[in-house]
């Protein structure tokens, strides 16, 4: 009683602390206003009571303390299931948005950290609470598509824009459509990554437009696929690049090329290299 705060936010961080150490959820309470409309009273309550606050010349006096409840306190091992001590860190939120592109729900994730902390009362959330934050970024994580080209100088130039619900085929066909409808006609090249829902809509849309796969995106996933050892100890990347980074070979040649750079490092099962390989008119100069 008779404790005085200089803010209600001090005020408020005492009684999460309370709470806390009495085993109880609290929730933030109404307002009150005097006859000038000033904030004169502030509840914090237990979900089932309640606990107010006066203010005085600028700070906020505990003038009234209900210490009992109706209903029994958690006891400390079980303080973890308490609502207010359920949250998500950051490394938690970045681990379910990571395991949703590999189509991974929420609650595979909060298994995963559950055995990664040692248990659900070292983990800090619930599954309700990974299914939750899961549902929100579904919500709000929209799509950026910016549509990029370069200028008579040579300088990029950003065409338009766009922000969408989804990346499936249906919504880029749409969005093609609209880029086409407002600039007034098809371009000659565009070049994307290895998406093949835009592949398709590419195809479907611009169909006098030749569709290119990004050569950069491409090679930057080579000591990912093949390998970071063999990039490193070796003149893997060297060779590959002489092969690929040019426009004076022919088909033929780069073919030859290619073949005796795979021959020569043992690579002739990777699975990665025979798909871009098998993809070689989208992306090699030479073709």
């Amino acid at each position: 009683m008779d404790m005085v705060f200089t803010s209600l936010d001090n005020c408020y961080s005492m009684y999460v602390k309370y709470a806390k150490e009495c085993g109880f959820s609290f929730r933030k309470g109404t307002t009150k206003t005097n006859s000038k409309g000033v904030l004169h009273i502030k509840y914090y309550l237990c979900t089932r009571s309640g606990l107010y606050k006066d203010k005085k010349a600028g700070s906020w006096k505990v003038y009234k303390f209900v210490e009992e409840h109706n209903h029994d306190l958690v006891e400390r091992p079980d303080k973890h299931f308490l609502p207010t001590e359920r949250h998500l860190t950051q490394l938690q939120k970045h681990v379910i948005h990571s395991m949703s592109k590999l189509n991974l729900g929420p609650v595979k994730a909060f298994n995963v950290m559950k055995t990664c902390f040692g248990g659900f009362e070292d983990a800090g959330a619930s599954k309700v609470e990974f299914k939750n934050y899961k549902r929100k970024i579904n919500l709000y994580a929209m799509v950026f598509v910016p549509f990029t080209g370069i200028d008579n100088h040579h300088c990029n130039v950003t065409f338009g824009a766009a922000l969408l619900a989804s990346e499936t085929a249906d919504t880029y066909i749409w969005l093609l459509r609209v880029f086409i409808k407002a600039v007034g006609s098809q371009p000659k090249v565009v070049i994307t990554d290895q998406d093949p829902a835009m592949k398709k809509a590419i195809s479907a849309v611009l169909v006098d437009t030749r569709h290119r796969l990004c050569m950069w995106h491409v090679m930057h996933k080579h000591s990912l696929k093949v390998g970071v050892r063999l990039c490193n100890s070796t003149n893997f990347k060297e060779r590959i690049c002489g092969v690929v980074w040019t426009d004076i070979l022919t088909p033929e040649e780069f073919e030859s090329e290619w073949e005796a750079v795979i021959e020569e490092f043992n690579l002739a099962n990777n699975d990665w290299l025979s798909d871009i390989f098998a993809l070689r008119e989208s992306w090699i100069p030479a073709y």
